[in-house]
C-alpha cells in the first residue's frame, strides 16, 4: 500500500474499506490477457493490467499501521463449512501502544477507521469463502448423483440376476409340467 498526501476534504471512508479488502484478497493474480493479446497481435483498449498496489491517504495511514499491526488478532469461529472471521480482537486493540498512548478522542478517531477497514477485510472474506461453500456445496451433489446411480445400477443388476435364476429354475422344471407353456 502507498501514502498519499491529505485531501482537501474528508470523504465516506472508501479508501479505507478498499485498504481492507486490498489486504484480505491479497496480490492479485497476474493477469495473462495483456501479454497474450500482444503475443497474438490484438489490440483491445479493455484489457488493463491489475494494480499492484493501493493507494491510503495520509490521514488513514496510521489506522492502516493499527489494522496491521492486528492483523494477528482476528476472532475466527472454525466449523464444518470452514473457517469464518468474525472481526478483530478488540481486547487485544485497546491493549495495543499505538492505540493505548493517544488521547481519547484520537482513540475514538482511530477506532473508526480501524473498524471501517475491518468492514472492507471481512466483506472481502466472506467473498472467498461463498464460492469456497459453493463448491462444497456443488461437490455433495456430484456425490449424491454418482451414489444414487451405482444405487440404481446395483438393483438393475440384481433384477437381471434374479430373472436369469428364474429362468433357470424354470428350464429345469421336469418336462409335461405346466404343458409346456412358458409363463415368465
Amino acid at each position: 500500500m502507498v501514502r498519499r498526501s491529505r485531501r482537501s476534504q474528508p470523504g465516506r471512508c472508501k479508501k479505507l474499506r478498499g485498504a481492507g479488502q486490498w489486504w484480505a484478497q491479497g496480490p492479485a493474480p497476474k493477469d495473462q490477457r495483456k501479454k497474450d493479446a500482444d503475443r497474438w497481435g490484438l489490440k483491445d483498449a479493455t484489457i488493463t493490467e491489475a494494480p499492484t498496489h493501493y493507494e491510503v491517504w495520509e490521514e488513514h495511514w496510521p489506522a492502516l499501521e493499527l489494522f496491521l499491526a492486528m492483523r494477528t488478532q482476528w476472532r475466527v469461529v472454525a466449523g464444518m463449512a470452514g473457517a469464518q472471521h468474525q472481526g478483530i480482537d478488540y481486547t487485544a486493540l485497546y491493549g495495543h501502544p499505538k492505540y493505548a498512548r493517544l488521547g481519547f478522542d484520537e482513540q475514538d478517531a482511530l477506532l473508526a477507521q480501524v473498524q471501517h477497514i475491518e468492514a472492507g477485510a471481512l466483506s472481502a472474506m466472506a467473498q472467498q469463502n461463498t464460492p469456497a461453500v459453493q463448491e462444497a456445496e456443488d461437490a455433495k451433489q456430484v456425490t449424491d448423483a454418482i451414489q444414487q446411480r451405482v444405487d440404481f445400477d446395483y438393483q438393475q443388476g440384481m433384477k437381471s440376476l434374479i430373472n436369469v435364476r428364474e429362468l433357470m429354475n424354470v428350464m429345469e422344471l421336469a418336462g409335461g409340467y405346466g404343458d409346456e407353456c412358458f409363463v415368465a
